[in-house]
């Protein structure tokens, strides 16, 4: 069976966070997941806004999409995950993720040292005194192979679907080594999301999305390059360094666009996620709409309220 869900980009103000968790929960969707960057510079504090909606929601399950483990001591992450874990009537995940240096070092002023021994250590010391899952972010091979032996279950984004069904094989293998029940434990996928009837329009607010990433963050650019776009990457990254974020997605070719992402009209984008469901085997897809602050508006909760009410 299927899961559904949906997160806003890391631009949403808290505003917009809130109304799109209503419209996921009257539409019975699975999940609601909330990112965070750095709540100072962009967008809201996760746990911050999960307080203000655990217990006020009840069909969907609330989840840190993700939170770093390195701005949050792990007594921090532990009290806030288990007071919204209890608020929420258990229908809470602990969505955790290394960051990436630009984040934690630029942002944050913290070293970025270590991150698989500290996630692991984060995840151990949690699990003694929470009751929910914990999910893991995962880009390369060996947080993937970690994150078997120490999470619940882990978290795609801007992942071909090449490097899907190679990252899932080592996933069930390594689980099966390891005697954990590969049925219990969460795979999902988040894919970029942009509801409209313009192709053009779409592919374009797509491009300037994945461009961001891309260029931003070398690590996205790992699994892109596995799958056969290593050239295209170093374009993006190229003229992400030298020009800017808009020279950068001019290089995001239309077949990126269509292997990362999911666009078109509200019937057309829940059929092509449940397509991707099939094809991947991956039973949980999050849409993510990575916008710009002022573009969560009406017109935006209303192409929302149409997809999520074709699943």
């Amino acid at each position: 069976m299927q899961s559904i869900g949906i997160e806003l980009g890391i631009r949403a103000p808290l505003i917009a966070v809130r109304k799109a968790a209503i419209i996921a929960d009257a539409q019975m969707l699975n999940y609601y997941f909330i990112p965070e960057t750095h709540p100072k510079f962009i967008g809201v504090d996760a746990f911050e806004a999960l307080q203000g909606l655990a217990g006020k929601v009840e069909n969907v399950v609330l989840g840190t999409g993700i939170v770093n483990i390195f701005s949050r001591s792990k007594d921090k992450l532990l009290k806030l995950s288990r007071e919204i874990y209890y608020k929420a009537g258990g229908k809470f995940v602990l969505g955790l993720g290394t960051s990436a240096p630009l984040i934690i070092e630029n942002m944050y002023g913290m070293k970025f040292e270590k991150p698989l021994s500290r996630i692991m250590t984060y995840t151990d010391y949690i699990k003694f005194q929470y009751k929910g899952p914990i999910f893991w972010a995962v880009i390369g091979d060996k947080i993937t192979h970690l994150a078997a032996e120490h999470a619940d279950g882990v978290i795609f984004f801007l992942k071909p679907e090449s490097e899907i069904r190679r990252i899932t094989k080592i996933l069930r293998n390594k689980l099966s080594s390891l005697g954990r029940d590969q049925n219990s434990f969460e795979i999902i996928s988040i894919l970029p999301t942009f509801v409209d009837d313009s192709k053009e329009k779409s592919r374009n607010a797509l491009r300037m999305t994945i461009a961001n990433y891309v260029g931003a963050n070398k690590f996205y650019s790992i699994p892109l390059e596995k799958a056969g776009y290593k050239n295209e990457v170093r374009l993006i990254r190229g003229n992400f360094i030298r020009y800017g974020l808009i020279a950068a997605s001019e290089q995001v070719s239309d077949k990126l666009v269509e292997e990362l992402s999911i666009f078109g009209g509200a019937k057309e984008c829940a059929r092509k996620i449940m397509e991707y469901s099939d094809r991947t085997k991956i039973k949980t897809v999050v849409s993510a709409f990575d916008l710009p602050r002022n573009s969560y508006n009406t017109e935006f909760f209303k192409k929302l309220h149409n997809l999520a009410s074709n699943f």
